[in-house]
């Protein structure tokens, strides 16, 4: 998550762990609101919405880590980053990017299952399979490059991902049909 990797960019605040632990706080309040917001509001504007209200607060969320955390915060090798941040990093702007992380996360999660446990009501075991492995294989990747490029790569990065996701949540909630015909070859 960009609240504890990118720790190192104001450990003049707490020690380091203490701050990831208070980072992995914030997240995890914004993912148990996220449930509370989108499920109400999934009915309101759909599912869709919620996914589009989903990458706006991701985005938001790219953009305040680029201007407020250190650009080499991930590819640091000491506890202190060497460059300046474009304004000054504090904890109370980083725990509210944990918990913006906890809401864009969870308004992506909510609507994937929603949308899985729907178009696949028949057989949802290999549909949540096959979307947790491609997950876990993505995050794998991330780790793979995320200590040696830097910051603003990196949100680069999961702000396209997070668009495209947005987009193909949109095209495969409108056009289910397509979907389940192209995936069963007509079968059922």
């Amino acid at each position: 998550a960009v609240v504890s990797t990118q720790s190192t960019g104001i450990g003049e605040v707490f020690s380091k762990r203490s701050y990831i632990a208070l980072g992995g706080i914030a997240t995890g309040i914004g993912e148990i609101s996220a449930g509370f917001i989108w499920g109400r509001l999934s009915t309101k504007i759909g599912r869709h919405g919620v996914v589009m209200c989903s990458t706006v607060i991701l985005c938001i969320l790219y953009y305040l880590a680029f201007i407020s955390f250190p650009f080499d915060a991930a590819t640091a090798t000491t506890t202190r980053a060497t460059d300046k941040p474009i304004i000054p990093s504090n904890l109370y702007l980083t725990l509210a990017m944990g918990v913006l992380l906890g809401l864009g996360d969870g308004g992506f999660n909510v609507s994937i299952y929603a949308n899985l446990s729907t178009v696949f009501e028949h057989k949802p075991a290999p549909a949540f399979a096959v979307f947790k492995f491609v997950q876990s294989l993505m995050g794998a990747g991330a780790f793979l490059y995320c200590g040696s490029l830097q910051l603003p790569y990196q949100l680069a990065i999961l702000a396209v991902t997070c668009l495209l996701a947005c987009f193909s949540f949109t095209y495969l909630e409108r056009f289910p049909q397509r979907v389940l015909v192209f995936l069963t070859d007509g079968e059922e």
